[in-house]
């Protein structure tokens, strides 16, 4: 196991870059933070989730990629997350069993109360809806994340993923 030293670790970690899913849409509040903040990002067609990380590491030609390790599916609403369940439960699952390492899910535009009081469009229940999300949390180490306010997305995404890789780096596993 290789440890680096906290200079190395800065180093790495200033040069990491966000890599965006080439299918994710509507994210532009997403790409305005990160150009805002000056933090590389790029799009890249991702095998599971929205959102990841890369690295080069010191000493390699290659990058590494976190998707292994760190995820994040971001869904816009309420709306569209509760289609996802009833529409294409099948897809989703299996994009979730997809993943290894941490998932999170980020749901915007809602508080985790919008699913008990019905603050949605659709007929989905909220008893299997919340049913759902909880299931899902267990079986695939789900972290599921409210964000009311999309103005700070951005800045979720970026420190989710930044701090999954630091501790990677302090821990020796990559």
């Amino acid at each position: 196991m290789f440890k680096y030293t906290e200079a190395e670790i800065k180093n790495i970690l200033k040069q990491a870059t966000v890599v965006i899913d080439t299918r994710e849409q509507k994210c532009s509040h997403i790409t305005s933070y990160f150009d805002m903040h000056r933090i590389n990002y790029c799009y890249e067609k991702l095998e599971f989730g929205d959102y990841t990380i890369k690295v080069q590491m010191p000493n390699s030609t290659r990058e590494y990629y976190l998707q292994n390790k760190c995820a994040i599916e971001r869904k816009a609403n309420l709306n569209e997350l509760s289609g996802n369940f009833t529409q294409a439960r099948e897809r989703i699952e299996k994009e979730f069993m997809r993943s290894k390492g941490n998932l999170y899910l980020l749901i915007e535009n809602a508080n985790y109360e919008d699913i008990e009081l019905h603050h949605y469009d659709t007929g989905y229940n909220p008893k299997a809806f919340m049913a759902t999300l909880k299931v899902f949390e267990s079986r695939y180490n789900l972290h599921i994340h409210y964000q009311k306010n999309i103005n700070f997305s951005g800045d979720y995404i970026y420190k989710t993923l930044i701090y999954n890789l630091r501790e990677l780096l302090v821990k020796g596993e990559i």
